[in-house]
């Protein structure tokens, strides 16, 4: 019979501690979201040793080895998920373990590992929420997906490659879209673009230059390009081509989340 104190205890163990990576999730040292909750429900004899798993391998668990609550049930020991079953990989998805109704702890991005946070914007605030209560312990899951999306490598410029490196830079937003771009033949090929005449630029762009040493407007234009291109070992022409040499190695780089 699994044992509510024993599952939390692993986390409060590890809290400022341990660092969030979703490429080395299986610790000592590193743990993302959906793993860290694994390792917790195996500590407390919830799940049998060697289960993992993901936001998408929890949500497969409800009606088996969860039940769906309402947000006023919520007690010790139960657990959310953020994020849409089917669709929850990545920065798309979210999950810790609730300490009391007003409180939870969790491995995040935003606190770069195992914290506590009393408030629910902190289990994803663009994403639904659900909440679980674990009521059939000892169920087998053992899919070792990570939890962050690998990127097909088509060296397209589309809004999943967007999203990655939102992921990885941990910008805001995190909607795999690049905003505020001025439209010009050299970076038309950026499919996720919000194209405009505001030169806002974008955040997750800034933080590229940022990475790559440049000036940081937000805009992907040709310096901005080069830069990477030079950064990568791809041609530098300072052209983003409807199927580039450049993306495709973007997208490996982010694949080993490593630039």
């Amino acid at each position: 019979m699994g044992n509510i104190e024993k599952m939390i205890a692993w986390m409060e163990a590890r809290k400022g501690k341990v660092t969030y990576s979703m490429t080395s999730r299986l610790g000592p040292n590193s743990y993302d979201c959906s793993s860290s909750v694994f390792f917790a429900m195996i500590a407390g004899g919830f799940l049998p040793a060697g289960s993992m798993g993901n936001t998408e391998t929890l949500f497969a668990m409800s009606g088996k080895t969860l039940k769906e609550i309402s947000r006023a049930e919520v007690k010790r020991g139960d657990i959310f998920i953020s994020g849409t079953p089917g669709g929850s990989n990545g920065s798309a998805g979210h999950t810790g373990i609730f300490l009391s109704n007003g409180a939870f702890i969790h491995c995040s991005y935003v606190n770069n590992g195992i914290a506590e946070n009393t408030n629910d914007a902190y289990m994803a605030t663009s994403l639904p929420h659900h909440f679980y209560r674990i009521v059939n312990g000892n169920s087998v899951s053992t899919d070792n997906k990570p939890q962050m999306i690998q990127l097909a490598i088509d060296g397209q410029f589309g809004k999943a490659t967007a999203r990655r490196l939102q992921e990885y830079f941990d910008t805001d937003g995190k909607d795999g879209v690049i905003s505020h771009q001025y439209k010009q033949a050299f970076n038309q090929n950026i499919y996720a673009a919000q194209f405009d005449s505001s030169l806002t630029g974008s955040n997750v762009i800034k933080a590229l230059q940022k990475f790559l040493g440049i000036a940081q407007d937000g805009l992907c234009g040709q310096g901005t390009i080069k830069a990477l291109q030079k950064h990568l070992g791809t041609t530098q022409d300072g052209m983003i081509s409807p199927v580039s040499d450049i993306v495709k190695a973007l997208q490996k780089r982010l694949n080993a989340n490593k630039l």
